[in-house]
């Protein structure tokens, strides 16, 4: 059966085997089968040749769709029809008994710009026609998309839904429905009070005169939720859409979304500008007029810009000189992608141009969030769990909201990444070249620093290369075996001297090893098991282990150190105090305390936080042996000091700790010991260590001890971490909560140390 191809790159095939017609062929096939009625051979030949021999080359064409053993016209019959089938039927076909195990592959179908091929055909006339065809074809794919959510949602298949509104929203469509409220999909809402006030605050400005606000943050979820939370309430409209890499369907999804709100008389405007779109310079002047009738105040947002292209930046410079009440936003996909917008719009007035970040999420938000799901759960058991789902999360929105909506306990240890939060990961790497992806996806199974040899264990000759960019887009950074933040200012600086990588993103690194194949993993794991053997045995050890490799094994465990070298210290030794329990501090805060939320990010994936006047340490990192973060204080006098504080999570990777080093905390003062806390009940202890005492999982807990005066310095050494430290007292100093410059804070009373 010879079927037509719309979808994508425009072909035909007979019996699922592509056939070898010419791209003028197979435009004639398109519009008669699109037309759905006879059409004359002389209109025919005008409108695909429009030159005085196009009768010739019309007679030619259908000549070699015979010899094709394409007998679809019978001779000199003046009037051609043809009505074949084509892949768009058979895909709308499928969207009403589509399985989630074939959606990736429906939705990759309807993914590709419709008619491909035939942009530069024929005459002016007939490249017309491609472009409302176009229009026609997208809409429906469009409202496809809309139907499968729509069931998608209803059924509480939620991985698919986050897929297809993640695919919608990578092609700028808008997904033309409203999700059924009893339906749990969106009922959790994170609030960003203090982002979302300065938002207003623009949009105050904006009503006078025309701003630009670039928006960073990991979260795509989140800044939508912000720019839609921010006018909720008020006379502010908001068109929200997807960066695409093709104008005209980003023109497209603009003019959609404005036909809303446009006055009647103006819908015969918007419509012929989709179907009859002019040069760029022109249909840019009649969209944005558009937008000056709609009568509203506007926030246009573009949503994950990989890059600064001339009829963006032309938009948007043209944009801010209309007399409207209007707010634009700009949401780079990546810190390169940022600086390009920067140095795209420098042309602009600065004063007008403003730089927005959204940060991750925050424990008090999650705890907000899910405040009426768990009213029967203690203050303990209620901030625990809010401190696992930003921990996991890593402070994303849309992994944070599927954490919470599939309402599984939280014991601190790792869950699988949920596939609608791999496909969105995946889905911000859909601009770059599938030979790229590939090589990351490589990239994705080491489990340690990256570095040029094992780069090109993986990717041989094409690893400097890939190094480069991924470094350059922020994929990659820097991985030192130590990082070091000064407190109180949390002042973090990536070292120059280091050279080793990792992925900036460990969901990323999940989501693009999820890729590969099991044959795919099991060879690149037995390459860096033999390439490890000879210096790094327990790393060898472990991928010839999940390899399935014995001999290699034996080999790399016979070469790892004996656990006699290495004396275990029993946390649970009488000479070590547990830690006793402690009231909430909230319940005893004083004034004067910082209440703005402050966090760095460093390379090895720590976020060190301050949030509400208390400190966060929170990881979620790479299975490997975990790299120390240090946080230094200038200095503190001599004395007694005393600390409330609470871990909630706290993971090793004990086949890859060879000693087992990692820990929960440690304090050092000055010269003397570096006191060790941990929640394991054995510690292999280092030299100038000693034991502190074994903490609870949990719960807030009091630690007290003495200390010589000098500089001070709290480590962290742990694959996944969520230290909080509420109060810290060093004789009569108050280090944590923060206080506000000037204020006479003092550290929460006895009760709040009472066991």
């Amino acid at each position: 059966m010879l079927t037509i191809h719309l979808l994508g790159h425009s072909y035909l095939d007979k019996d699922g085997k592509p056939v070898n017609a010419s791209l003028k062929a197979v435009a004639l096939l398109i519009y008669l089968t699109l037309q759905r009625r006879p059409q004359h051979r002389e209109h025919l030949a005008e409108l695909m040749w429009n030159t005085p021999d196009a009768l010739r080359n019309l007679r030619v064409e259908l000549h070699r769709l015979r010899h094709l053993d394409l007998d679809l016209f019978p001779s000199h019959q003046p009037l051609l029809e043809a009505t074949l089938p084509t892949d768009l039927d058979r895909w709308l076909r499928d969207a009403d008994h589509l399985p989630d195990s074939r959606l990736g592959e429906w939705l990759s179908q309807g993914s590709g710009l419709p008619l491909s091929g035939l942009e530069d055909l024929g005459s002016t006339e007939f490249r017309e026609w491609v472009d409302s065809q176009r229009w026609v074809i997208t809409q429906e794919v469009e409202a496809a998309f809309s139907r499968v959510y729509a069931r998608s949602v209803q059924n509480g298949r939620l991985a698919a839904a986050g897929l297809i509104r993640a695919r919608a929203e990578q092609l700028g469509m808008q997904l033309h429905i409203t999700p059924v409220p009893s339906q749990p999909t969106g009922s959790v809402k994170f609030e960003r009070t203090e982002l979302t006030r300065r938002f207003r605050h623009l949009l105050d400005r904006a009503r006078e005169t025309p701003q630009l606000v670039i928006l960073s943050g990991r979260s795509s979820d989140g800044k939508r939720e912000l720019i839609q939370g921010a006018v909720a309430g008020s006379d502010w409209q908001a068109l929200q859409m997807q960066a695409s890499a093709h104008p005209e369907l980003q023109r497209a999804a603009f003019l959609h979304q404005l036909l809303r709100l446009l006055p009647p008389e103006r819908h015969a405007e918007a419509h012929a500008l989709l179907a009859q779109p002019g040069s760029q310079e022109e249909d840019l002047v009649r969209a944005w007029t558009l937008v000056a009738a709609t009568g509203h105040p506007l926030v246009i947002a573009v949503h994950d810009i990989g890059q600064a292209t001339s009829f963006l930046t032309a938009s948007m410079q043209f944009a801010m000189n209309l007399p409207s009440s209007l707010m634009l936003v700009l949401s780079p996909s990546s810190a390169e992608g940022q600086h390009a917008l920067r140095d795209a719009l420098g042309t602009l007035d600065r004063s007008r141009l403003h730089h927005l970040e959204l940060p991750a999420l925050a424990v008090h938000e999650v705890m907000d969030a899910v405040s009426e799901r768990q009213q029967l759960l203690s203050a303990d058991q209620r901030r625990a769990y809010a401190t696992r789902v930003v921990q996991q999360s890593d402070g994303l929105d849309l992994h944070a909201r599927e954490l919470i909506e599939a309402d599984l306990d939280l014991p601190g240890t790792r869950l699988p990444l949920p596939a609608g939060v791999c496909d969105a990961l995946l889905g911000q790497l859909g601009g770059l070249p599938p030979a790229f992806r590939s090589a990351l996806a490589r990239l994705s199974l080491m489990y340690g620093p990256l570095d040029v040899a094992v780069a090109h264990v993986l990717l041989g000759a094409d690893a400097p290369a890939v190094l480069a960019q991924a470094t350059a887009l922020g994929l990659l950074t820097t991985a030192a075996p130590e990082e070091t933040v000064r407190m109180p200012g949390l002042i973090y600086q990536v070292s120059d001297l280091e050279d080793g990588l990792c992925f900036a993103s460990e969901l990323l690194r999940v989501a693009l090893a999820g890729t590969l194949s099991s044959s795919e993993r099991r060879e690149l794991r037995t390459l860096l098991a033999a390439h490890h053997l000879a210096l790094q045995p327990a790393l060898a050890w472990y991928y010839a282990a999940r390899a399935g490799l014995s001999e290699l094994a034996a080999q790399a465990r016979a070469q790892l150190p004996a656990p006699a070298d290495f004396p275990a210290a029993p946390v649970s030794a009488p000479a070590v105090a547990p830690a006793r329990r402690a009231a909430d501090p909230s319940q005893h805060e004083t004034g004067g305390t910082v209440t703005a939320r402050t966090e760095r990010r460093t390379s090895n994936g720590y976020r060190v936080a301050t949030e509400r006047g208390q400190l966060q340490i929170l990881r979620n990192g790479l299975y490997a042996s975990p790299p120390l973060l240090r946080l230094v204080w200038p200095s503190v006098p001599a004395g007694n000091w005393d600390m409330v504080a609470r871990l909630d999570v706290q993971n090793s990777a004990p086949e890859l700790e060879r000693p087992n080093s990692s820990y929960g905390f440690a304090v050092r003062v000055g010269s003397g010991p570096q006191v060790v806390y941990t929640q394991r009940s054995t510690y292999e202890l280092q030299s100038g260590q000693q034991l502190g005492a074994q903490v609870p999982l949990g719960c807030w807990f009091a630690l007290a001890g003495t200390g010589d005066g000098g500089p001070l310095e709290l480590s962290v050494k742990s694959l996944d971490i969520a230290l909080t430290i509420a109060a810290w007292r060093w004789n009569g100093q108050t280090l944590l909560p923060l206080k506000k410059a000037g204020s006479a804070g003092h550290l929460a009373g006895p009760a709040a140390l009472a066991g």
